[in-house]
């Protein structure tokens, strides 16, 4: 978990701009209005309403700005190598460590507390979090509910483009009303056959009869995507499918279109896809991936771990979680010529 890469939403600049403004004006009304720990940062009793805000105002001023040159140093370095979750708490323990130390040096020389250094700076540490923490957990989850808001929103839109484009131009040729949804066979001669006509003379049986072809495993296998309604939405060849990423409650459908690769989303698990497509030959990865291995290259580790590779330029690398690499080093070997 804490080795994880942090969510990207959590260090954009309109985040981060959002994130100081709002602890900034919390953290003001918050000291101002609720007077809270009274007498434990310093001696308020002889303040009044307007020396209290203006010291208030120097101290969370100050806390701010040290704050957003945090954030600035932390975007740039999270630009070039992705931060992941223990230091991203480390940073934010830092960046309390600053603050408390910033406001003790302003009370104990400014403000002229009498208290002993280390007595101001111990007692910051304690309820500098204590301010913090409010603002930061509502700011993250207003961040996350509208990241996913956001990606529902992306995902429904490529949904609805993608069935656009895959609706087709000619008459559509219905399917049987009591057609099972279960996959199908495509072979080159049932098509020769049925787009043929019958000889007249022929019992129309024994026309059907030779259109049905042997059901033998392989890349003419056709497989069908249905939706949570168990709505068809997709039919694929199994060897023009790449892999298939899970996206929250949706799933995305990497796939081939003669020179391109095209991506299908499907509102449905990768669970649900994983149990019904293992029989073909289709590999759980990863726990965002489910890969089609007759289309994989080569398995390779590096440093930032094992992948997975389709050998194609235009296809990203697949990585292998530590849960799952067992089973895929198995695979490998299990389907390799001696």
């Amino acid at each position: 978990m804490m080795n994880q890469k942090i969510p990207e939403y959590y260090l954009t600049k309109d985040n981060i701009t959002f994130y100081l403004v709002f602890v900034f004006f919390f953290s003001l009304l918050f000291v101002n209005i609720f007077t809270p720990f009274h007498g434990a940062w310093y001696n308020i009793e002889h303040f009044t309403r307007a020396k209290l805000f203006t010291d208030t105002l120097i101290i969370v001023s100050s806390g701010t700005l040290v704050l957003g040159i945090s954030k600035i140093i932390m975007y740039q370095v999270n630009n070039r190598n992705k931060i992941n979750y223990l230091q991203y708490f480390s940073w934010l323990i830092l960046e309390v460590l600053l603050i408390a130390f910033l406001y003790t040096t302003i009370v104990h020389f400014a403000v002229h507390d009498t208290r002993d250094f280390s007595e101001i700076f111990t007692r910051a540490v304690i309820y500098v979090p204590t301010i913090i923490v409010i603002p930061s957990i509502i700011a993250h989850l207003y961040f996350s509910t509208r990241y996913k808001d956001e990606k529902i929103s992306e995902l429904e839109s490529a949904n609805n483009q993608s069935v656009a484009q895959q609706s087709p131009k000619e008459e559509e040729i219905p399917f049987p009303n009591d057609f099972s949804g279960e996959d199908f066979i495509l072979d080159n001669h049932v098509t020769a056959s049925t787009t043929a006509e019958p000889d007249v003379d022929q019992p129309v049986k024994e026309v059907v009869a030779e259109t049905v072809p042997d059901i033998q495993p392989g890349n003419s296998r056709i497989i069908n995507f249905f939706d949570e309604k168990e709505e068809l939405q997709l039919s694929l060849r199994v060897d023009h499918i790449y892999y298939i990423e899970s996206a929250e409650n949706y799933v995305n459908i990497y796939y081939k279109n003669k020179e391109n690769t095209e991506r299908f989303t499907l509102r449905s698990t990768l669970k649900k896809q994983q149990d019904k497509l293992e029989k073909y030959g289709f590999v759980r990865c990863h726990r965002s991936y489910l890969v089609n291995f007759a289309n994989i290259l080569l398995l390779r580790k590096d440093k930032d771990g094992p992948y997975l590779d389709f050998g194609a330029p235009n296809l990203p690398q697949i990585p292998v979680s530590k849960t799952y690499l067992d089973s895929v080093t198995a695979y490998f070997i299990n389907n390799s010529e001696e």
